[in-house]
């Protein structure tokens, strides 16, 4: 190498001076951002669980129950959830709801709701809800003589 072709060269590598750090300053504000929004989606996804469990806890015994209890399923099926979530001794929800429902065909329903409690975003004011519904058909006992009625 020339010394002319040394001395371009040791200019274009003086002319790059600073560039990663424009890059990082650029950069790292979108790296964080998406680290926070994986972190909010897993305490999302942990509530939804823990939610979906107490409604599961909460079905078994409005299917349980519906058939031998036609009045007071619901409140006990209710109850059931509310404990079970409290039994998980989980903070990620706050104002958890547990509702039931009965279909046609005789299927009974259980939904367990509430607001995320950790919000990685406060700034934002983003308020996230869980939504868990469990359910399935009425169990009971059909004895042989009775034609299939409960």
């Amino acid at each position: 190498m020339t010394a002319r072709r040394l001395q371009r060269c040791w200019r274009a590598a003086l002319a790059d001076r600073g560039s990663s750090a424009v890059e990082l300053a650029v950069l790292a504000p979108a790296l964080m951002m998406i680290c926070m929004l994986i972190l909010q989606f897993g305490l999302w996804f942990n509530a939804r669980q823990t939610a979906l469990a107490a409604a599961q806890a909460g079905a078994v015994v409005a299917r349980q129950e519906a058939a031998s209890k036609p009045g007071g399923w619901q409140a006990d099926a209710q109850s059931t959830a509310r404990q079970y979530y409290q039994k998980l001794n989980s903070t990620l929800l706050k104002q958890v709801n547990a509702t039931t429902a009965a279909a046609a065909g005789g299927n009974v329903y259980v939904t367990v709701s509430g607001q995320v409690a950790v919000s990685v975003f406060p700034f934002f004011g983003l308020h996230l809800t869980v939504s868990a519904t469990a359910g399935g058909p009425v169990e009971c006992f059909r004895p042989a003589g009775q034609g299939g009625a409960c």
